[in-house]
């Protein structure tokens, strides 16, 4: 967000912004692991999260969920910050951006047989949004693989595309429910997260092997679905969690 022109607010000038958290080694070239939260104020961080410990003879406030934890990622950080600075960063960020273009109008691209859209985008465009590509296949178009079966059949091409199930289970009552009010529970989408090494060449290869899934998937037709569906009800029809 730092890094993008015309934003509208969406930092502590919003008066309901209590926090900001960063993925440090997603966006911000570290080590994985890596990635901060700061608070507005002191009294908005819950005691439950900054727990008091007493360590080296003094008390000191805890913000990690295990107490102990390497400082590598922390290095790195610091020597990127050095290394790269606010232009190196803002380099890194527009090559992001434009790639995760790139593959959105693909996916815009790609056709059914009919001519209706194979996709449907979910993101917010090619501007103020996350290097972050989320689609999911057209669900008017009662195909009969979903975007959980697209992430199983692109990793054959060495390729790991997260794909979500847009529900969750409600340990109340033991039921899976929509998450989301404008989408069933059986929904599913998938997600593409842009990073800095992804050059163009990769991003094309990426694109050609999501259209051979896709062709091979609709080769198949039913029979897809009749050979993978006893497997995904064993698993619950597992996509990723993350």
């Amino acid at each position: 967000a730092p890094f993008q022109k015309d934003l509208p607010p969406w930092d502590f000038r919003l008066p309901n912004v209590l926090s900001i958290s960063a993925s440090g080694h997603k966006f911000g070239e570290s080590v994985c692991g890596t990635g901060w939260v700061v608070w507005r104020q002191r009294q908005d961080l819950s005691d439950t999260v900054a727990i008091s410990v007493s360590y080296l003879g003094g008390k000191a406030d805890s913000y990690t969920l295990n107490f102990s934890r390497p400082a590598s990622g922390i290095f790195v950080q610091y020597y990127k910050f050095h290394r790269l600075g606010r232009r190196g960063y803002q380099a890194l960020c527009d090559n992001r951006m434009s790639n995760a273009k790139y593959l959105r109008d693909s996916l815009k691209a790609f056709k059914h047989s009919d001519g209706r859209p194979k996709f449907r985008m979910l993101d917010d465009g090619d501007t103020n949004c996350l290097p972050v590509v989320t689609a999911q296949l057209n669900p008017e178009l009662g195909l009969p693989y979903d975007d959980i079966d697209l992430q199983h059949q692109m990793l054959q091409h060495h390729w790991y595309v997260s794909g979500y199930k847009m529900s969750f289970h409600d340990p109340t009552d033991e039921a899976t429910k929509a998450l989301f009010n404008d989408a069933p529970a059986d929904r599913t989408m998938f997600r593409v997260v842009v990073k800095a090494n992804v050059t163009r060449p990769m991003m094309d290869n990426l694109i050609t092997s999501l259209h051979s899934c896709v062709v091979d998937m609709d080769s198949l037709g039913p029979g897809f679905k009749s050979m993978h569906e006893p497997k995904k009800q064993k698993t619950a029809q597992k996509g990723h969690a993350c």
